[in-house]
Parts: C-alpha cells; sequence; structure tokens
C-alpha cells in the first residue's frame, strides 16, 4: 500500500517533523510513503543524520510549487486572511491555479495512492476529494476552520476588510470553476479546502489564532521535543543562549550580528544554511553548528532562546521555561508572538525596534535575568501539552483505517 504525503504553503521544517514520525510509523505497517515537498531541499530532515539517506520505504519528490515573492514591497500590502495572503502567490489567477491541479492530479495519476496525507495542501486537498481518502494534519494557524467563511487570522481583529472578502470570493470561484473542469463537486466556503475526509488539528488554544471559533478539539503537539524539564537560573549554562532561523528571514544579518556582539554565549542553527558556510559565519561566543540544536537537551539549560516565531519552537521553549526574543516576518509568526507574549516572558523584536545595537542590548538584559527565568518556569507549569504520544497514534490509526490496513485489538 502507498501514502502520498503532500506539502504546498509554508516556510520551516514544522510539517516536516509533523510528517517524519507519522511515516516512520506507517512503514512498520508496510506502506510505502512518497513526499511531496514544496521546498525539497528541506527533504533532507527526512534523511538519516548519520548516513544521509532516506529510510526504506521513503522517496521525495518536488510537488507543484507556488513561486513565493520576494519584493520586500509585498511584506506592506495588508493581509488579514489566508485569501489576501494566497492572493498574493497568484492564488487569485485561475490559470496558475489550474495548471497546478493538473499537476497534482498528475502525480496522484502517477504514485496510485491509497491515502493522501496532507499538511498545509489546499490543492491537493481539493484534487484528491472524492477519488483518494484524504486526510490532513497542521496547527492552528495552516488550519482555518471548514463551514464557514474565513475569520480573520489575527484574533484582536474584529472583522474581515472589504478587499479580504473579494478575494475569498474570487479564489472560491476559481477553485470551483477548476473543480468543475476536472469533474469533482464544488467546496462551498474556501476554509473547507484546509480540510480532507479527516483533519487534525495539533495546535494549543494559546497560539491558535481561529481558537474562538474553532469547534473540533485540538490535540497536543507530537512534533515537539520530548521531556523538556524546566531549570531554575542556577542549574543553567552561564550566558548561554540559542539561536534558530531560517536562512531566508529578512533580518537574519541583523539577528546574527546582534548576537556576536552580545558578548555571550550562543550557538546557533539557520535550517536551510549550507553547512561548509557555518564555519564562515562562527565567531568567538558565536558558534554556528551544521546540524539542529538539540532542543530536549540545550532549551532547559538555555537562559533565553532568540527566534523567527515558528510555532513548534515557540511552544517548546514555552515547556523549558526558556525565555524567548522572537523576531516574526510573516503573519503567522506575528500571531504566534503575539500568543505567547500573554505570558509575559517573550519580547517581540519588531523594525520600528532598531537594528543590532539595541537588539544586542536585549539579548544580554534578558539573558541576566534571573527572575525572567523563574517566571517562564511558572508559566510552563500552566501549560497542559497532554500526550503528544496519544496524539501521534490517533493520526496513525486514522490512517491505517482509511488504507483498510488497521489491525485487529489482539
Amino acid at each position: 500500500m502507498r501514502l502520498l504525503f503532500g506539502w504546498e504553503f509554508g516556510s520551516g521544517l514544522g510539517h516536516l517533523t509533523r510528517f517524519r514520525p507519522i511515516g516512520a510509523a506507517l512503514r512498520k505497517h508496510g506502506i510505502e510513503t512518497v513526499a511531496a515537498l514544496q521546498e525539497i531541499d528541506a527533504g533532507r530532515a527526512l534523511c538519516d543524520p548519520e548516513t544521509g539517506r532516506l529510510p526504506d520505504g521513503l522517496s521525495i519528490i518536488p510537488a507543484p510549487r507556488w513561486i513565493i515573492p520576494n519584493d520586500p514591497k509585498l511584506r506592506q500590502i495588508p493581509t488579514h486572511s489566508f485569501a489576501d495572503v494566497l492572493n498574493l502567490i497568484g492564488y487569485g489567477q485561475s490559470a496558475a491555479m489550474a495548471v497546478r491541479m493538473e499537476a497534482w492530479q498528475g502525480l496522484i495519476d502517477t504514485i496510485k495512492p491509497d491515502l493522501v496525507l496532507t499538511d498545509f495542501a489546499p490543492t491537493l486537498n481539493v484534487v484528491a476529494r472524492g477519488q483518494v481518502p484524504v486526510i490532513s494534519v497542521g496547527n492552528g494557524y495552516t488550519t482555518p476552520p471548514e463551514g464557514r467563511a474565513l475569520p480573520p487570522i489575527r484574533p484582536w481583529q474584529k472583522r474581515l476588510e472589504a478587499f479580504s472578502v473579494t478575494h475569498e470570493k474570487t479564489i472560491l470561484n476559481h477553485l470551483n470553476e477548476n473543480l468543475a473542469r476536472l469533474g469533482r463537486d464544488p467546496i462551498k466556503h474556501f476554509g473547507d479546502a484546509f480540510h480532507g475526509d479527516e483533519t487534525f488539528v495539533f495546535s494549543l488554544p494559546l497560539v491558535d489564532p481561529y481558537a474562538r471559533f474553532r469547534k473540533a478539539k485540538q490535540l497536543p503537539p507530537f512534533n515537539l521535543p520530548q521531556n523538556l524539564t524546566p531549570l531554575p537560573a542556577a542549574d543553567r549554562q552561564k550566558d548561554r543562549v540559542l539561536f534558530y532561523f531560517p536562512g531566508n528571514h529578512p533580518r537574519i544579518k541583523v539577528a546574527i550580528e546582534a548576537a556576536k556582539t552580545a558578548g555571550l554565549d550562543t550557538v546557533g542553527f539557520i535550517s536551510d544554511l549550507k553547512p561548509e558556510i557555518a564555519p564562515q559565519i562562527s565567531a568567538p561566543g558565536f558558534e554556528m553548528r551544521t546540524s539542529p540544536i538539540n532542543f530536549s537537551e540545550e532549551l532547559p539549560r538555555a537562559r533565553l532562546i532568540i527566534h523567527h516565531g515558528g510555532l513548534s519552537t515557540a511552544v517548546a521553549a514555552i515547556a523549558a521555561g526558556t525565555p524567548q526574543i522572537i523576531l516574526p516576518w510573516n503573519l503567522e509568526h506575528q500571531v504566534t508572538a503575539q500568543g505567547v507574549t500573554a505570558l509575559g516572558t517573550t519580547r517581540v523584536w519588531a523594525d520600528k525596534d532598531g537594528e543590532a545595537g539595541p537588539l544586542s542590548d536585549a539579548l544580554r538584559k534578558m539573558a541576566g535575568d534571573d527572575k525572567l527565568i523563574a517566571k517562564a518556569m511558572e508559566a510552563a507549569g500552566r501549560i497542559d501539552l497532554g500526550t503528544p504520544g496519544e496524539s501521534l497514534k490517533t493520526v496513525v490509526d486514522a490512517c491505517l483505517a482509511r488504507m483498510g490496513a488497521l489491525p485487529e485489538a489482539s
């Protein structure tokens, strides 16, 4: 039996760290897994770190891509819903949508999966629906509620602007026009495109922008570091700061300069940095590593983490009782940062807050604040991460059931 995993939108490694244990569990049941990735270089996160090879039974292929514009001016265009966000990259163009729907259909026809598993892949969801069972997974941000018009992504926003409503209507019309060409039934709401026959949302209400609208129960994230036991300030490494960013972050140079000049003991990882570049970036007091930081070991012992606002990183830092400085660069990171700041142990660093000098000062101040660590430890005790292993079992069992491969209870 064969599963096709599709990842269409979103940056960072959270989508793959969510798929990796699901795929591994399914392969133990003899399920072949094919991963279609919108960023093929990110596939190294699925490889064995020692051999650099993919596990037996797993192959990766490029997914039909949308070209993400890199013009900084686009960051100034207001985006209040997913319709606004996806409109910027061409989702409002019927012809662009049509060819990608045909491409996904071609992958389905070629791979002939028994199940499609998606993560932030609305185009694959609607193409596969009705011909292959579809299970969708994601976090709160990537999975707006179905059966209704899109709510605002920003939890503090009461209602959408008129242009957001227009974008949603346009995209929905294009989707349904192209579905009709493929002989498929229309969908009623654009939000329905982010769901499968079954949908599993792995998040916490604290960082879910749609928490007040969501009817389905959220499951504890299982792609977080495990055994995060907060340590008091006295048991943490002196001046230890963790640094974690994607290489395409627009303020990565500012963050690096600030960390280098802070005079602290900083270790970092840039997710899409070529290994040979890491030594060139390193400096006294700033070690850039070629492999991901082991958060389970190092987050509880760090005095501070500076990062981009990825959901998994932010929640892991909360669980470890480690204060954070977040430099968000897209709407998802902004929403996550807004939720995390409610705990009072995080500083969100915006463009208006200045460049490397002021950021370096903030790093030194927060890393040296024992009271802040005590506050972060108290906040960690108030966050219930549930039982991640049960969450993983829930989605794996659902996949096996949809494929008719669920083992009989003994």
